[in-house]
Formats: structure tokens, sequence, C-alpha cells
């Protein structure tokens, strides 16, 4: 049942009773007042989630308590009744700031669907700030509890630099590396945070539709364009337009977004008149793009004109110390979607992910960690919980001894066991792993051949 809040305003006790009965009978609680002044006191100490006040009263009438209401609380919704129903109190009241009105006879069921439908809108509205709050957060300089290698600590202090500029940006990198994450947090520190972020992956889609995309057509335009569509350039007005993978535009493409980035125009396709546009623009790709203007794929003047800062990421492997913070991050996000209480990752677990060389960078650690959250029995990942190529991949299964036919049986058992550890930085699990047996068996080797770590 609803434990929602409601105060009710009106000079005549019979309406406060039987609204105050309707409301209660709903599930909500239910507040009265007498006069505007009297709701004014009461305000601050009951917090209700909706007002229902009459607009004509002694002293101050609604829209004056609505005015002084919404000084102090913005999104509270005020429904005003009024028994005067013309269409002037009604556009005033709406106006004034009124969430909607009724007239009298008050209609009890749509003053049901008024008083649902305002505390959804203002529950919705307290999400949105919620959200923006935690998108904030997250991309908030300064706060990255997950880049603590000296190569991201660089990188993140020229992020801080240039977010505030209105600076054409160029991120390179690796598939993998977060160039997307970097561009959002360049937008959100910007002046134009406030503003939307759209983001074009440029390797999704082919030449036309690609083209379509960005600037949109006329009706008419071509065969199927049976309305105007407003394209992804003119969407970002006053905000930041991101182009992944830029690298993958054609040359005549190129030539199109040139001439918008220099003069600041544009032509939906079909259109006869220019329309001005005002953006910041953020490329990435994971290709040489001045390897590509050589070979003449990418245009010398769009890259220059793109490439006034540059953000070059690192791949993973060489930002190591930051994979303990990035498997934490990632732990506790597919704990909380798969409702597990996974603590920890063993220490060798931990010891293989950092030797490990992540090809696909930040994204497959993020797959990594989301199979071993979901594998996992425990409250703590294990050496079980990774998969035998996993292992394969990082220390090799080739055999990693030779002998001599010198060696006696014992003699080669010891050295196959030394080979193991020192193959494995002497990881015992792994060493047991590597040798097909269990780690008591390993260590009643190591116990019988004396074995000691150098």
């Amino acid at each position: 049942m609803s434990k929602e809040l409601i105060l009710v305003v009106d000079d005549r006790p019979n309406i406060r009773e039987v609204l105050s009965g309707i409301l209660s009978e709903e599930g909500y609680k239910v507040e009265t007042s007498p006069s505007a002044e009297d709701a004014l006191k009461a305000f601050n100490k009951i917090l209700p989630d909706v007002v229902v006040t009459d607009l004509k009263m002694p002293g101050l009438n609604g829209l004056q308590l609505m005015k002084k209401l919404h000084a102090n609380q913005p999104d509270i919704p005020v429904i005003v009744i009024t028994a005067y129903g013309t269409v002037s109190s009604a556009v005033k009241a709406i106006k004034e700031g009124a969430y909607d009105y009724l007239t009298k006879p008050i209609d009890y069921e749509r003053l049901k669907i008024l008083i649902k439908r305002a505390l959804d809108q203002k529950r919705l509205s307290s999400e949105n700030v919620l959200l923006k709050q935690e998108i904030e957060n997250i991309y908030r300089l300064g706060t990255n509890t997950t880049a603590r290698s000296s190569i991201m600590q660089k990188l993140m202090n020229l992020v801080e630099t240039v977010a505030p500029s209105n600076s054409n940006i160029l991120i390179q990198g690796e598939s993998g590396t977060g160039k997307e994450v970097i561009a959002r947090a360049i937008h959100h520190n910007s002046p134009r945070k406030n503003k939307p972020l759209v983001v074009v992956d440029c390797s999704a889609l082919p030449e036309g539709l690609l083209e379509n995309e960005l600037f949109g057509h006329e009706k008419g335009a071509f065969t199927g364009a049976v309305s105007r569509k407003i394209g992804r350039i003119e969407l970002t007005e006053g905000g930041t337009l991101f182009l992944d993978e830029i690298g993958e535009m054609s040359l005549p493409l190129q030539a199109k977004l040139l001439r918008v980035l220099q003069e600041k125009q544009f032509m939906r396709l079909g259109g006869l008149e220019n329309i001005n546009v005002d953006f910041r623009l953020i490329a990435s790709t994971n290709r040489d793009l001045l390897e590509e203007v050589d070979k003449g794929n990418f245009r010398a003047d769009i890259y220059y004109r793109i490439n006034v800062f540059t953000i070059t990421m690192p791949p993973l492997r060489e930002r190591k110390e930051d994979i303990p913070l990035l498997t934490d991050k990632f732990l506790n996000k597919f704990c909380l979607r798969e409702e597990k209480n996974i603590k920890s990752v063993a220490p060798d677990v931990m010891d293989c992910l950092v030797k490990y060389k992540w090809p696909g960078n930040i994204r497959e650690l993020k797959n990594c960690i989301e199979r071993l959250v979901v594998v996992s029995k425990s409250d703590t990942i294990t050496m079980d919980c990774l998969p035998e190529e996993f292992i394969g991949k990082n220390y090799g299964k080739n055999s990693f001894i030779s002998t001599n036919g010198n060696l006696s049986l014992p003699e080669i058992e010891k050295e196959v066991v030394i080979k193991a550890l020192e193959k494995s930085n002497w990881n015992k699990s792994l060493a047991a792993k590597l040798l097909n047996i269990d780690r008591k068996a390993l260590y009643n080797r190591i116990n019988k051949y004396n074995i000691v770590q150098p």
C-alpha cells in the first residue's frame, strides 16, 4: 500500500474531510490545512509528496501558496481546485506552475488519476536527478579510483586540462582501452555538459547510411524518405559529437564533415538551405591516422582539423597496476547484477590476471570477471574458476622441460616440479594445474625433494 503523503488545503472543513477520507482509502497518508498560511507552516514539518489546494481562500489564495512552495521546493506537484472553471483561470494555474487543475464539483476519480500521475512524474524526476548525479560522479575528474598507474595519472591530468576548452580532440588507442569512457569524461567536465553528448559509431554503418545518420534528410530526398529526418549533427546543437572509429569513414564523407567543422554549417540530404550548428567534436580511432594519411585512406586536412589535442589510451598490458582496481570494480558490478556475495579474488588468481597480456584490453578483463562471477560457487574466486584456455594463453601448454638420458626417474620428477614452479612464478596452484596434479600432491613432492623458492 502506498505511503505517499498528500497535503489538502481548503478553507471548508467538509471538503477537507471528504478528500481526506477518499485519499486515505487509496492508501495515502493525508494531512489537511484550513488556509494557505497554515499549510506553509506545516509544509517543512510534514514534507508532502503532492499538494491539493483550493484556488479561492481567505488570505493567500491557491496560486500564491503554490508560488511560495515552489520557491523552496520547485518539484512539488500542486493540483489546484477551483469553482471558477473558466479557461482563463485554468490557463493561469498551469502557467504559474500547477501540475493540473480540477473544477468543482470535484471529479474524485479524476483527482485520483491526477495524483497518481503526479507521483509517478515526481518519482521519475527524482530518479533522473539521481541518475544524473551518478553519471557526474562516474565521470568526475580527480575521483577516478581505477587509474593508479603513472601513465593513466598523466593521461587524466591531460583530460582535466583539455576538458574545459572547446578544442577538437582525437583519442587514439587499441580496441577496448576505454576511449568512449574518456570522451564522456571530457564532455561531463566541460561547459557543454548540460547539452547533448551524441555518439556515432562510424564503423557500424555503411557510407550511405552513415551520411544520412549524420546529416539527416528532407522529405522526398530519396525513395523511402517519407518524412524529414533530423541528423545526429543537428541533434548535437550546443553539445559534443563523439565520432567513434572515425578512421572507418569514407573519403567523400570526410570531405563533407570537414566543411561542417570549418563553417559550422551543413545541409540535410535533399535540402536547399544551410543550417547553422554549434558543437564540439571528439573523435576516436584504433588506427594510426598519420599512416592512413600517407596511404591516402584519410584526408590530411581533416586529420589536422580534428587533431588539436591527441590523447593516446595505453593498452591494459602497459598499466598493470590498475588491474586489481579494475577487477574490484567489475567484481562489485557483476556481483550486484547476479545477486552474489563474492568478497575477494584469491591472490594466485589475481597474480594470473596481472600477468596476462589482455589483447582485448579492459573489455576483455570485464568479460573475464563477469564469467568468473557467474561460475564461482564460493565467496572467493579461486584458480579452479579460471578456464583452461586462459591459463594456456597466460603461461603456455607446451613442454617446458628438457632432460638428458643420465637422470634417474626421481631426478627427472624433481626437475619437472621445479620447472613448473618457475614457469608459474612459484604460484603453487597454477603449477599444480600445469602438472595436472592437485595442490596436496604438489606439496608432497616439494617436501620430498626439499625444493625451496630462490
